[in-house]
């Protein structure tokens, strides 16, 4: 249902949930993965995330609910090239990187655990040194660039090419260290049902392509999270002994997102300050650690209270148990 709400429509559900009426808090996020990374670490009863399913549609409803003087409500939208053709109210936040997945990607090191509990790690070593590469993340993101670029040159210059969702394996090289740019134009193009160019004007576009990806700086500023977790997908499929699909991985990725991760992210502190609540009020990894900040002092005044008087040192934690009940 919420799939085919305009941004009208979601701002009168929001109305509906308790919006401006309640001291619960709202947080509007572009899709299901936003609230999937979000949910196990937000408490429940304090706030709750509300999928838009779309940028406009979010765009449109936080600003409705800056004109309403809403205080309850925020939202989370990425920072990919798709620019809504609206202004966005100070009430929304952005994600690190490309959008949620691409944050959780090249946070921490997410990416290298998961690699670690699915690949055979002697081939995940053996690849890395043949290509010279640092980590997993790079081998990654070195196939996702070339589709993150293509997609922003699509974007910017109104090609209408459908880079989502390409099929990795048809694009990469054998030794699965490049992504060849005249297949991907060509399956791009193939797979596109309304692009405004054609096949004559691929020599122009794989040129201007190659020439784009040779002047990044950063190349985490291009990619997406489903292209990166695409590109992981076929390296780990094809290289380094990895039975995985590509859904699991990404479930998988916002699973290993640790309460660390997320606080060493912009958006912590984002989302914060849009639904001006503090951190123990919003997440549940500060809640418990506000609650428990009494712990080892309590810890310190029970072994200080078992050492013998004359002056013996204290019984070690290993030391103590507990009688049965």
């Amino acid at each position: 249902m919420l799939q085919n709400l305009t941004g009208d429509d979601l701002f009168s559900y929001l109305l509906l949930l308790g919006a401006g009426s309640s001291n619960r808090k709202y947080l509007l996020c572009e899709g299901d993965s936003d609230c999937a990374v979000l949910d196990p670490h937000l408490i429940e009863d304090t706030c709750e995330t509300v999928p838009g399913y779309g940028k406009d549609s979010v765009v449109i409803a936080i600003n409705l609910v800056d004109q309403q003087d809403l205080r309850n409500v925020g939202a989370l939208v990425d920072r990919d090239w798709s620019k809504s053709r609206r202004a966005i109210s100070a009430l929304a936040t952005q994600t690190d990187y490309y959008d949620i997945d691409a944050t959780v990607f090249f946070t921490g090191n997410v990416c290298q655990r998961l690699v670690s509990a699915f690949c055979d790690r002697q081939k995940v070593r053996e690849f890395l040194t043949a290509q010279q590469l640092a980590s997993p993340v790079e081998a990654a993101t070195r196939l996702a660039l070339p589709l993150g670029v293509l997609r922003k040159l699509s974007f910017d210059n109104g090609w209408g090419l459908r880079v989502a969702g390409t099929p990795m394996k048809e694009v990469v090289s054998e030794k699965g260290n490049t992504v060849d740019a005249d297949s991907l134009f060509d399956l791009c193009l193939k797979r596109s049902k309304k692009a405004r160019i054609g096949p004559r004007d691929k020599g122009d576009i794989v040129a201007s392509l190659e020439a784009e990806i040779s002047s990044v700086t950063d190349a985490s500023e291009y990619c997406c999270g489903h292209d990166l977790n695409a590109a992981l997908t076929h390296l780990m499929q094809a290289h380094w002994g990895g039975r995985v699909s590509k859904d699991t991985v990404e479930r998988s990725m916002r699973g290993a997102f640790s309460c660390s991760d997320l606080a060493s992210t912009r958006l912590y502190g984002g989302i914060q300050s849009v639904l001006n609540s503090s951190a123990e009020v919003l997440f549940s990894c500060d809640a418990t650690r506000r609650a428990h900040v009494e712990v080892p002092s309590a810890r310190k005044a029970v072994e200080t209270s078992i050492t013998p008087k004359g002056g013996e040192a204290a019984m070690s934690p290993a030391q103590i148990t507990t009688s049965p009940e």
